[in-house]
């Protein structure tokens, strides 16, 4: 058998007198008035202030800022210029990867008879570069099998054909 594990009231606790309290404190007031102040802030300037100094100061750190950022200034713009070049060239590199990539794409589709893949391939590759002569001719191939099907392809062959 378990012996007894404390649950539930027993005498002692309930019988026990409350312990004297070893400090009495005082009571916290509820509000103190803030005195009141009669200053007023004024401006005064210093008494032994030397404009001509001051002044010869200011125009110096200014005209040593103007050197400073005249030369910052140039090779930032040089340095932007130089990195749109170089972005653009290489956007330009990527969109020719891009359009050989598809065009190849849609001539693998085309020989394998998957026609509307092949025309959704061309169409990327138009967008990328539209004056292509030979991939105008793989789209107007593609549009005019695809037009036996569907009039759909038909109105766009006219649209197409429509184009200087």
């Amino acid at each position: 058998m378990a012996g007894y594990m404390g649950f539930g009231m027993q005498k002692w606790i309930y019988s026990r007198n409350p312990r004297r309290k070893l400090y009495k404190r005082d009571r916290i007031p509820a509000f103190t008035a803030l005195d009141s102040y009669s200053r007023t802030f004024a401006l005064k300037p210093s008494i032994g202030e030397n404009k001509v100094v001051r002044g010869a100061i200011t125009l110096f750190f200014i005209l040593s800022l103007i050197v400073i950022l005249v030369p910052i200034t140039k090779m930032f713009t040089q340095y932007s210029n130089n990195h749109a070049k170089a972005v653009y060239k290489h956007q330009q590199i990527r969109n020719e990867k891009d359009f050989n990539f598809l065009v190849s794409s849609g001539k693998t589709r085309l020989s394998q008879n998957r026609v509307i893949g092949a025309y959704s391939e061309f169409k990327l590759a138009y967008a990328i570069n539209s004056k292509d002569k030979a991939l105008n001719d793989l789209i107007l191939q593609t549009l005019t099998i695809l037009c036996e099907n569907n009039n759909k392809f038909c109105e766009e062959l006219d649209a197409m054909l429509q184009q200087p």
